[in-house]
């Protein structure tokens, strides 16, 4: 891994190795997040897989269930391959799983309650930054100085939760 000084940060180049790693580390995930959402899919697909033979009549609303229902399923699934894009996802899987309702009835609403539950787990998921803590308040102390005062420090420890 090489390290390029730019001013007084200094950026990180890692090689492919350690974004594969990256990109496979289970703890990155919002698990029951992404499988409450591939379970609101699954709902939602259930009754409109049952009428297939609807699916494709004029005038019959199973044919829009059916891609509600796959387009939930596969918002969990593509957040499982891409954790970056969980909270995209996550927005469109509850639009998707309360527009459900129209074509699919929702999945019986259990798979409309559980989209909208796992979508905003998934939008209220955020990776653990590394400055939290102690460390985040001790770089603070360390920037701001000791003689600060109490509000300008916890200003300063925010900063430092935020934003390392």
């Amino acid at each position: 891994m090489r390290e390029t000084v730019v001013g007084e940060r200094s950026l990180n180049h890692s090689g492919p190795d350690s974004q594969a790693d990256r990109r496979f580390d289970e703890k990155k995930r919002p698990k029951l997040a992404l499988t409450l959402v591939c379970l609101s899919g699954l709902f939602i697909l259930w009754i409109p897989v049952n009428l297939y033979w609807l699916a494709f009549v004029p005038g019959s609303f199973a044919f829009a269930g059916l891609m509600f229902g796959v387009l939930v399923l596969s918002c969990g699934v593509l957040g499982w391959l891409m954790p970056q894009y969980v909270r995209l996802l996550g927005a469109f899987a509850m639009i998707l799983s309360i527009t459900s309702i129209i074509g699919a009835l929702g999945g019986l609403i259990i798979g409309t309650v559980l989209g909208i539950v796992g979508g905003a787990l998934c939008l209220a998921w955020g990776p653990a930054s590394p400055g939290t803590g102690e460390e985040g308040a001790e770089d603070a102390k360390e920037e701001c100085g000791e003689d600060t005062g109490s509000a300008e420090r916890e200003a300063a420890a925010t900063w430092h939760q935020w934003f390392k």
